[in-house]
C-alpha cells in the first residue's frame, strides 16, 4: 500500500495520479536513485520520471515495511535528477 504526504504534494502542485504515473513499473522513463536511510533507518529512494503529460518529476519514497511505502516528497525534477 502507498501513502502520500499530501501537504508536500499540495506545496509542489503535484497530484497523486502524477506520482503514480512516475512510480508505475511500466514507465520506462523512470530512473531510481538510492538515498541515505531515513532517521528511523527505513530505506529510501528517489524516482525521476515523466508523467503521461510529459512533466518530469522527482518522487521520494520511503519503505515502511515489505508491503508499505510512503511518498514523502514530489516536485518538478531538480537539476540533480534530470
Amino acid at each position: 500500500m502507498i501513502t502520500y504526504d499530501d501537504g508536500n504534494l499540495k506545496k509542489h502542485k503535484v497530484t497523486r495520479q502524477e506520482v503514480d504515473q512516475v512510480l508505475d513499473s511500466r514507465n520506462l522513463t523512470t530512473r531510481v536513485f538510492d538515498l541515505a536511510p531515513a532517521r528511523n533507518g527505513n530505506e529510501r529512494a528517489m524516482f525521476a520520471g515523466l508523467t503521461l503529460e510529459g512533466r518530469l518529476l522527482e518522487v521520494g519514497v520511503e519503505a515502511i515495511s515489505d508491503a508499505d511505502e510512503h511518498v514523502f516528497h514530489a516536485m518538478d525534477a531538480t537539476q540533480q535528477y534530470r
